[in-house]
């Protein structure tokens, strides 16, 4: 029964790291900018919620080594 629970979430997670890495292949140092204006609401891509979108703005932000959330500020590591 917890294997049930397990699936989605790997699911969910392999899915974040795909649309990282599609980001980071399309926009390279801007990826990051660009997750987070879909987060903002600013860009329409597809059916996926803001908090979808704000884990692969997250993705993103350790793949690239950029620091997030430090003074207010997102700068890179």
């Amino acid at each position: 029964m917890f294997l049930k629970f397990l699936q989605p979430r790997s699911e969910w997670k392999a899915a974040i790291a795909a649309d990282a890495r599609r980001f980071i292949e399309r926009f390279e140092e801007h990826a990051y900018y660009e997750a987070r204006a879909l987060v903002r609401g600013h860009c329409i891509e597809g059916d996926r919620p803001a908090r979808y979108w704000a884990a692969v703005k997250l993705e993103i932000a350790r793949l690239q080594g950029i620091s997030v959330g430090l003074a207010g500020a997102d700068l890179r590591g």
